[in-house]
């Protein structure tokens, strides 16, 4: 398995959420993390979201890749993102999103990519539950910027 094409735009601006949607048609989440061989990513504020690349997969030059191989491919190529959705996912994968800083959800039955996206622009516009407020935390690069400024003041 390789990524055979990551379009991507740049950084994530601050206070938004890039998630990744395993779909076979860009418009629903209908595929297994582990068989999805494409993603579409959005990058999602309070004010809106907007499409931000698409990531695919190809299983070219190998029969039958490991699961593992395939799956530490996937989860490379998605960092980056703070969520990734799909239809189901094994544990071991979804340990390895996690410790990634990636969020794996899944949903019950097939869901529409749009209403998962204003769903989370709603989550934005509030109060922000706990656990995606840590999410954009720690996939924030400067994160440590008020620490280092505190440290360059006292001195």
């Amino acid at each position: 398995m390789k990524v055979q094409s990551k379009i991507l735009t740049p950084e994530v601006e601050p206070g938004a959420l890039r998630i990744a949607f395993a779909s076979s048609d860009g418009e629903t989440v209908d595929l297994h993390f582990g068989k999805g061989m494409e993603f579409v990513l959005f990058d999602v504020t309070a004010k809106g979201f907007k499409k931000s690349g698409k990531i695919t997969f190809s299983a070219e030059g190998e029969d039958e890749p490991e699961h593992s191989t395939r799956n530490q491919v996937k989860t490379d190529a998605l960092v980056g993102c703070h969520i990734v959705y799909s239809a189901a996912i094994g544990g071991p994968v979804a340990a390895k999103l996690t410790q990634r800083n990636i969020q794996p959800l899944i949903v019950k039955e097939e869901a529409r990519i749009p209403a998962l996206l204003e769903q989370f622009q709603n989550l934005l516009g509030g109060p922000l539950p706990p656990w995606i407020g840590k999410l954009i935390r720690k996939n924030d690069p400067n994160r440590f910027a008020a620490y280092d400024q505190e440290e360059d003041e006292e001195e």
